[in-house]
């Protein structure tokens, strides 16, 4: 009984556990200072076009992405920008996954898990977005 008990909790304790907003897969930074500043945009027919704003306090990290809404909802481009420490930089986005629920009563709310990259199309980072909703 007690090892069910152990191998229960350890369960949950695994489900519950909360990939970092970005991470770094070149250099494995740690950047668990960023934060979601918040996402805004505008849903137009089949089309989502969403600005995500992450900051750590001391540089800002844009990302604008731009969708096509169906049954599955894709990324169609993207690019990001990230003024950084004197640094500008930049590139293309790619999607992992998209969550997108659809706000027909509503505002719609996005999210997912995108690459970020470089200029040779090597995933640098990986932008993980909670399911949020859109502000105009």
């Amino acid at each position: 009984m007690r090892l069910a008990v152990s191998c229960a909790f350890v369960l949950l304790a695994a489900c519950g556990a909360r990939r970092p907003l970005v991470e770094d897969l070149s250099s494995h930074q740690d950047l668990s200072l960023f934060k979601l500043q918040g996402i805004e945009g505008k849903r137009d027919g089949d089309r989502l076009a969403a600005r995500v704003l992450i900051s750590d306090s001391s540089s800002m990290l844009t990302l604008d992405l731009h969708f096509a809404i169906g049954s599955p909802t894709v990324l169609q481009s993207g690019t990001w920008l990230w003024t950084r420490t004197g640094q500008l930089l930049r590139g293309g986005v790619a999607a992992r996954s998209v969550i997108f629920l659809g706000g027909q009563d509503g505002p719609p709310s996005i999210g997912g898990s995108f690459d970020l990259m470089d200029a040779g199309a090597t995933a640098q980072y990986r932008v993980t977005i909670p399911t949020t909703e859109l502000k105009r």
